[in-house]
């Protein structure tokens, strides 16, 4: 087991696992599969699963994952993914007193582009992204926030292409989570704010750094 531990975050690596604890609950908005959505979470976990997961019921087999970690579930917003999460990218910035953390594992089997890639079952292959802003936000900010994580990705992602042949903007399993702690207020998340150009710097260096 590994750690790191700042004033607001403590980041454990357990077997199979990539946690993130924030000490007390925060303000959560995660596309994630389990405890998504607009929510308050004191965790969140990364979690390795096989190349074969698919179950009938994701909610319990997650919930199953999440127990393996001794984690409280109704506070763990949780996160899968088929690669190794030990070997995740990280990435901080800071602009005008703003400063945020990114952590994304990288799986590119599964590259998709929306609109033009046909419908099909899920496969392996999935971008996780977990950024830390410590900024005090509304929720607009807050999707702002993953579009600037959206955008970026798409751009790093330029010369990738889906086995079709359309260029590849993400996987068709992403997830984006946004973790907002402590800091000074702020309206807004877009490309030109100091919480929009944090963000943006911090998942890039995060996401290549995944994809070494």
């Amino acid at each position: 087991m590994q750690s790191l531990e700042t004033e607001q975050v403590c980041l454990t690596l357990k077997p199979g696992s990539l946690v993130l604890d924030f000490l007390e609950p925060r303000v959560v908005l995660s596309s994630a599969p389990f405890n998504g959505g607009l929510t308050r979470a004191r965790y969140v976990l990364n979690r390795t699963v096989g190349m074969d997961f698919c179950p009938i019921d994701v909610q319990e087999a997650v919930l199953q994952e999440v127990q393996k970690v001794n984690l409280p579930p109704e506070q763990t917003v949780c996160c899968l993914t088929a690669v190794d999460v030990w070997k995740f990218g990280e990435g901080r910035a800071e602009e005008r007193g703003i400063h945020a953390t990114a952590f994304v594992t990288a799986g590119l089997g599964n590259l998709s582009a929306p609109g033009l890639t046909p419908i099909s079952d899920h496969e392996p292959g999935t971008i996780n992204t977990i950024v830390c802003i410590e900024a005090n936000l509304p929720t607009a900010a807050l999707v702002e926030a993953v579009q600037i994580v959206t955008e970026v990705k798409a751009r790093v992602l330029r010369d990738h292409q889906t086995r079709e042949g359309f260029d590849g903007t993400g996987t068709s399993t992403d997830t984006v989570t946004i973790v907002m702690l402590d800091g000074k207020t702020e309206k807004y998340a877009g490309a030109v704010t100091p919480v929009g150009r944090a963000i943006a710097r911090a998942f890039e260096t995060a996401f290549r750094e995944a994809l070494l």
